[in-house]
């Protein structure tokens, strides 16, 4: 996602407020004050949810799955509070607090991503929660004067076209690493860990992909009937044609849900001699 949050058209005072909770945070005295601190304002980042939702089309910007009518959150990447990954040990994180209030920390999330939920139909359990692993705990920031950067997060960040090229999809709608574990360990583990994380392969999105395999198919098989038929100078036909191609370009589009599983599907035809002439105007 190509996402500029300084362009974001905020509620009036927004950013300000956002500072001076961003400031009461550094100089509140210990971890449960600035809970509370916390606890008390989290309709400063739900003020934001409808702007959030508009830059994607209302789609989860983990899962791609629209979000109309359904519950949503806004998750912080980097979770505000606790973190389960140092739970266990002698000194437990206290969560990236200082960025509770920080828009560039903000992800528009459905609640199979975000919330931890178990499967009924594969018995799987997934949802990030308040969940952050890193390749190298060593690098954990803990203080607002560390360094984000310099953390190496296994979660990919929806945001980071490079994170989001380390996915790839199976025509029967399963997400699924890019690159292989043999020659890229590291890829591939930060990969299968956020498809887990985020539910990425929970029943109800496989089965839209595969709805929407069923329908690129078909489209594209009508999409070659009438591509044929085009030097019959037959209007309808014409017309036929234009609306096969137009149908699959919005399911290409970045606002059109599971827009990163048609992408791939359809790509899939794209050089098969057959399709040769085909599909040009899809990708235009």
């Amino acid at each position: 996602m190509d996402i500029d949050f300084g362009r974001l058209d905020l509620p009036e005072s927004w950013q300000e407020k956002a500072k001076e909770l961003s400031d009461s945070l550094i100089a509140a005295e210990g971890e449960k004050q600035r809970a509370e601190i916390i606890d008390k304002n989290q309709a400063h980042w739900k003020d934001v949810k409808p702007k959030l939702a508009l830059l994607f089309n209302y789609k989860c910007w983990y899962t791609e799955a629209p979000q109309q009518g359904t519950d949503v959150d806004v998750d912080h990447f980097r979770p505000k509070k606790r973190l389960q990954e140092t739970l266990s040990s002698v000194t437990p994180h206290d969560g990236y607090w200082w960025l509770a209030f920080c828009l560039q920390n903000y992800r528009y999330s459905c609640i199979v991503a975000n919330r931890r939920r178990t499967d009924i139909e594969t018995g799987k359990t997934g949802g990030k929660a308040d969940h952050f692993p890193l390749c190298d705990e060593s690098m954990r920031a803990n203080t607002p004067s560390c360094d984000l950067e310099e953390e190496q997060p296994v979660l990919l960040d929806p945001l980071k076209a490079t994170d989001v090229l380390l996915l790839q999809f199976k025509p029967d709608g399963e997400a699924m690493p890019r690159f292989a574990e043999e020659s890229h360990a590291r890829k591939f583990m930060r990969a299968d860990r956020s498809i887990e994380f985020y539910n990425l392969n929970h029943s109800e999105f496989v089965r839209c992909r595969i709805e929407l395999r069923d329908q690129i198919d078909k489209d594209v098989r009508a999409a070659k009937r009438y591509f044929n038929k085009l030097e019959t100078g037959d209007a309808d036909n014409d017309l036929a044609y234009e609306q096969a191609v137009c149908r699959l370009r919005r399911m290409r589009s970045k606002e059109a849900p599971f827009s990163s599983f048609c992408i791939a599907y359809l790509d899939g035809f794209r050089h098969q001699p057959e399709y040769d002439g085909v599909l040009d105007a899809v990708y235009l």
